[in-house]
């Protein structure tokens, strides 16, 4: 059997200094990331709310009512996901964030 050498305190110790500066650009991404879909989940909530009052409205008037284009689920993920496209056109084109039929007027 051969004997393997001790390892050396500082070859230990720079290994924990890589991994603690790795850390924080990690945990910055991390924060961002968590930030982007944490404002993509409110964003999609509130669009949603904006919808339904719109299309009671419609409804309440005898007007056609779109119906929901997206099951459920994909609506949430294209709206997580792909929130200041979304944003930046309904500002763009409605001068709200929020754009449904009603703001068409």
């Amino acid at each position: 059997m051969s004997k393997k050498a001790p390892l050396n305190i500082m070859q230990t110790g720079s290994c924990f200094h890589i991994r603690k500066i790795a850390s924080r650009p990690l945990l910055i991404l991390l924060a961002l990331i968590l930030a982007y879909f944490g404002l993509g989940f409110g964003f999609h909530f509130k669009w949603k709310h904006e919808l339904a009052v719109c299309r009671e409205a419609q409804a309440a008037r005898g007007k056609f009512v779109e119906p929901e284009v997206f099951w459920a689920p994909l609506a949430l993920a294209f709206d997580v996901t792909f929130w200041p496209v979304y944003a930046w056109a309904n500002i763009y084109h409605d001068g709200t964030p929020f754009a449904t039929p009603c703001t068409h007027y």
